[in-house]
């Protein structure tokens, strides 16, 4: 069950982080406000999660949501200041 859950964790947070990633190179907003919405957002998800997942599958998801959506904010913010 653990290596299911693994190979789960990493597709998910894959996925999310190119879904994000290219939704927000689509955008184009790279205001500092934006990145702090962003920031929000990430924060508030992860208090939701804590809060509300009592089983391993939606911790596993919703952790790997999470990273995903923190990872492609990092990714777009590293291509701009290239």
């Amino acid at each position: 069950m653990w290596f299911v859950q693994i190979i789960a964790f990493l597709v998910v947070w894959k996925v999310v982080h190119l879904l994000f990633w290219n939704l927000r190179k689509g955008a184009g907003a790279s205001s500092l406000v934006w990145a702090m919405v962003m920031t929000f957002v990430i924060a508030v998800l992860g208090v939701i999660i804590a809060h509300t997942s009592h089983t391993a599958w939606a911790i596993l998801l919703g952790v790997s949501v999470l990273l995903g959506i923190a990872n492609g904010e990092y990714e777009y913010n590293r291509e701009l200041t290239r």
